[in-house]
Formats: structure tokens, C-alpha cells, sequence
């Protein structure tokens, strides 16, 4: 583990984030800071730890698991992935299943269905924003975007949106994402539950 984790001393609870890839790290960093109530504050008792790929998260949580665990203080997690073609319960089960063999931390695990891409498409304005060009109406009102969950997040995006580029975009419209009125239910489960789960002793 890098000496990253060691920081954060004299906080009561650290919160660690275990993500599927550096694009959720990239949205999170500023939905953050509006949803965690106060005592946390990102790179001092809130920690994003990007992976590279699914394969490498789902092999990296048992390790975690286990050292954070016996940490010096006591530690919550939070593990993202991406659906794509998956089955939700089954995924979330695995994971679910590598947290409870490998450490006693509480800890919670959130799908993202599909695709982080699904949650951009949620908020077609936060896009538009981003995007000056982009036409966010043309969109809002085609039934096929009143639940972006079903769709195939990173294709859909790239063909409303040729310019949209993975790494790149979650940086651009991050910052516009709003908390209200995400059509993504996926979205809108993540927040509500990442606020259950830090209110929890």
C-alpha cells in the first residue's frame, strides 16, 4: 500500500473508495464535496483509489479488505463498478462476497448501471454545459433517454456526442452534474445510499 494511506491521522472514521476506473474518481471529486457531511474532506480522511479495470478491482478488494481491517483508525469503503452487461444482484453479490471473506470493515457496494455514461445521460443539461454545442433538448425529450440506465452508456454517448472522449469527458461535465433531478436511478440510488451508509455508526 502506498504511503497515501497513511494519512488522515487524528480523524474519527476514513472513508475509502475502491473504483472500477479513473473516470468514476473523476465524477466523484465533485459530487463529493456536496454530498459527505462534515467531518470529511477528500485527500485527508476521504480517499479515491481508481483501478484498472474490473479484473483489477475485484482482485485488489480482498487485499484492502484485510488491511484496512486492522488500520489504525476505523475505516468505511465504498466500491463502485460498472454493470455493462452483467446482472446487478449477481455482481453486487460477488463483491459483496469479497468484502465479508476478507475483512470486517463496513463497507458498501454500488453498480453502476450501465455505465458511468448512463449518469451524463441522466443530466443531458450538465452535458450541455460541458458541451456548448451539444443540443441537451433534442434529447430530454426522445423516450429512449427517460431511463438511461438500459442503455449502453458509452456507445449511446458516443453517438450522440462523437467529441465525447471517457477520460476527458468525466472531467468536462463532472462539474455540472446536479444531485436533483438525474434521470439515471442508479445515480440517484448512489447518492441516497452513500448518505444512509455515512450517517450509520
Amino acid at each position: 500500500m502506498d504511503s497515501e494511506l497513511f494519512k488522515g491521522r487524528g480523524h474519527s472514521v476514513r472513508l475509502e473508495f475502491l473504483l472500477e476506473e479513473p473516470s468514476m474518481a473523476n465524477v466523484l471529486r465533485e459530487l463529493l464535496p456536496k454530498i459527505l457531511p462534515g467531518g470529511y474532506e477528500l485527500d485527508v480522511n476521504c480517499f479515491l483509489r481508481p483501478h484498472r479495470g474490473k479484473s483489477d478491482l475485484q482482485n485488489s478488494v480482498p487485499r484492502k479488505m484485510k488491511v484496512f481491517s486492522n488500520f489504525y483508525e476505523p475505516v468505511k469503503i465504498v466500491i463502485m463498478q460498472d454493470q455493462n452487461s452483467s446482472n446487478c444482484m449477481e455482481l453486487k453479490n460477488r463483491l459483496k462476497s469479497l468484502c465479508e471473506q476478507s475483512g470486517r470493515c463496513s463497507f458498501l457496494v454500488r453498480i453502476v448501471c450501465r455505465e458511468l455514461e448512463s449518469w451524463y445521460m441522466g443530466d443531458m443539461d450538465a452535458v450541455q454545459k460541458a458541451y456548448p454545442f451539444f443540443k441537451a433538448e433534442k434529447y430530454k425529450r426522445k423516450s429512449r433517454f427517460q431511463n438511461p440506465d438500459n442503455l449502453p452508456g458509452a456507445d449511446e454517448m458516443a453517438r450522440i456526442l462523437p467529441e465525447f472522449h471517457k477520460g476527458a469527458g468525466s472531467e468536462k461535465i463532472a462539474p455540472f452534474l446536479s444531485l436533483k433531478g438525474n434521470r439515471s436511478k442508479s445515480f440517484n440510488n448512489f447518492i441516497s445510499g452513500l448518505r444512509k451508509f455515512l450517517s450509520e455508526a
